[in-house]
């Protein structure tokens, strides 16, 4: 792996839950880290507690002071809006964040002649028929928030064939862990609030690719130090995919309250929901030998255990 030591590094997004274990992970790596966030959605204490970083509260849509923080030679673009439902909402507040966020940032790193690693989604394949899913299927995008993901991965696209830049897509599965809001937050919030019922929204027949974080933040190291990397796209997943009421079913088996709690399911979803998430990730573990390392059950229970103590 190349070293990062002497590289300078931007993270846009990097107060964020997959920003901040991103920029813990980096400031062991790196003497220059800059995180860049407008804390809309990312919190302070993320920042505080990452070591040895700079942060600047900034808009990535303000190019002006984007491209007056110092000159940088990786940027790991996070900053986005990624709750689908919002997005289907209010498209052009996304598609502005998102598509033409991602095009600031591009022009942010066209002028310092840095590497971008970007941060796409699973949406971008919408209600994919060829599971597990390879990064060749292509773009079927079900939500305004996966259209924008695909916007922004065609400005990459254009970018690096048209300028030259060195730039890596990343498609993340669902991520998951400490300081993650999310499906397994949100039923562990439902059952502290009343542990005799859980309700799922929609069937309950969704299933997703849960990857942990430091699994991602490990690919991320790797995608930003190779030069191999370069001009790929890769998923990120477990390639496993676990349905929302097998997940359920496990944490209450974790909790000890399988015999007391009642699961019930709305049976209506949200508009641009999928149906699965289901990754192929022989491309990356070829390439790059990256190979995700930490199960469902163990990461749900540190999470349980996080929760007890931060109480």
């Amino acid at each position: 792996m190349a070293d990062l030591n002497n590289k300078k590094i931007l993270v846009t997004g990097g107060a964020g839950f997959i920003g901040y274990h991103l920029c813990n992970k980096l400031s062991g790596l790196t003497e220059s880290l800059t995180i860049y966030d407008n804390l809309s959605s990312g919190k302070i204490e993320n920042v505080k507690d990452v070591p040895k970083a700079t942060f600047v509260k900034g808009n990535i849509l303000d190019l002006k002071k984007l491209c007056q923080l110092s000159k940088t030679d990786l940027i790991y673009h996070l900053a986005a809006q990624v709750v689908v439902p919002y997005s289907m909402e209010n498209p052009l507040e996304d598609f502005d964040i998102n598509a033409k966020g991602t095009l600031c940032v591009l022009e942010k790193a066209r002028k310092d002649d840095a590497k971008v690693v970007f941060a796409s989604s699973a949406a971008v394949y919408g209600n994919p028929t060829q599971l597990p899913t390879p990064e060749s299927y292509g773009f079927h995008p079900f939500s305004c928030y996966g259209l924008s993901k695909v916007v922004g991965e065609e400005y990459c696209q254009m970018y690096r064939e048209q300028y030259g830049l060195d730039i890596v897509i990343t498609r993340f599965a669902n991520v998951y862990g400490l300081r993650c809001h999310g499906v397994i937050h949100d039923f562990l919030d439902k059952l502290s609030n009343n542990p005799d019922k859980l309700e799922i929204i929609g069937t309950g027949k969704q299933s997703r690719d849960f990857v942990h974080v430091s699994d991602v933040v490990n690919a991320l190291i790797i995608v930003g130090s190779k030069e191999k990397a370069n001009g790929e796209t890769y998923n990120l997943g477990v390639g496993k995919t676990v349905s929302i009421l097998e997940l359920a079913e496990l944490i209450l088996t974790i909790l000890n309250l399988k015999n007391r709690t009642v699961v019930t399911t709305t049976n209506v979803s949200w508009q641009g929901d999928i149906n699965t998430i289901w990754f192929d990730i022989s491309k990356v573990k070829k390439e790059l030998g990256w190979n995700p390392k930490i199960s469902l059950e163990e990461s749900i229970k540190e999470v349980i255990a996080d929760r007890k103590i931060s109480k």
